[in-house]
């Protein structure tokens, strides 16, 4: 699995608007931008490489393709933490609507000099997209494995291995299966997701909530977190980075895929709606 936060390097324009060097650099987040709404996820960066960002550092974003004149999009982004109180990213809702090369262009209230970054948006998604139905994978419960091997997560809740995946979205309720690592999470947002997660769970009713551990065998001798131990779940869904969320209607349709980071009342509204 690749580390969220610095899935590429950063990408330095071709010819530079101005010779004089930025002091602050964005890098892409989201694994997967496609066509569409997009929930797009970058950091901010130092030249030092130190991270930066937190609420009071307010950003906008301008998205220009650069394959269509016509399609350019200016957005505010709201910084959401990954680990509370250490660091964050920045989430800008943005409307790809044709695919290819995209400039990035941002601000930051700080007033500090900024590089844009380039983005490749595909016509397609690679994980699984909205409105599709989501892939019924089976997978393990209270029932027939030991809590111990069905997640790395502490403190454990087990009301989210009672139901397997596919079970879960065949009973006619809304679903959240949460795909998290804790102990192996690369980016380190696994653990506070869950968490967040594990709050969100109890005031929450009629909704079936899974969390699906993203490597099978993490207590057999010699594991290593590498792709031959994926989940069947983690492969069904596509996916390439952890954490994400997604939440499917009474039918089992995607909903809404949340990767990364998990705003403050960002599932609320969603499951509300």
């Amino acid at each position: 699995m690749r580390r969220l936060v610095v899935v590429l390097a950063v990408i330095v324009l071709a010819a530079a608007c101005s010779s004089e060097e930025p002091e602050l650099v964005g890098i892409r987040a989201s694994i997967d931008p496609a066509v569409g709404d997009q929930r797009f996820l970058f950091g901010v960066n130092e030249i030092s490489g130190a991270r930066r960002g937190s609420p009071a550092e307010r950003v906008k974003v301008t998205a220009t393709s650069l394959d269509s004149v016509d399609s350019s999009f200016e957005v505010d982004a709201e910084f959401v933490w990954m680990v509370p109180g250490a660091f964050g990213l920045y989430k800008a809702a943005i409307p790809f609507d044709v695919p290819g090369q995209w400039e990035i262009d941002w601000t930051i209230s700080t007033g500090e000099t900024t590089q844009p970054f380039l983005v490749l948006v595909a016509e397609e998604p690679t994980t699984v997209a909205i409105g599709e139905a989501a892939p019924r994978s089976s997978t393990p419960t209270l029932a027939d494995t030991a809590l111990e091997d069905l997640t790395t997560d502490y403190p454990v809740n087990e009301a989210f291995y009672d139901l397997s995946l596919d079970e879960a979205l065949e009973n006619g309720m809304k679903t959240v299966a949460v795909f998290a690592t804790p102990a192996y999470c690369t980016s380190a947002a696994c653990g506070p997701m869950m968490q967040q997660i594990k709050e969100l769970q109890g005031a929450q009713e009629g909704v079936n909530w899974v969390h699906v551990e993203v490597y099978r065998g993490f207590n057999d001798p010699g594991f290593a977190p590498d792709v031959s131990h994926l989940a069947p779940a983690v492969v069904d869904y596509r996916l390439q980075s952890e954490p994400w969320i997604f939440v499917m209607d009474e039918q089992g349709i995607v909903i809404a895929r949340i990767e990364g980071v998990l705003g403050e009342g960002e599932l609320e509204a969603l499951l509300a709606s």
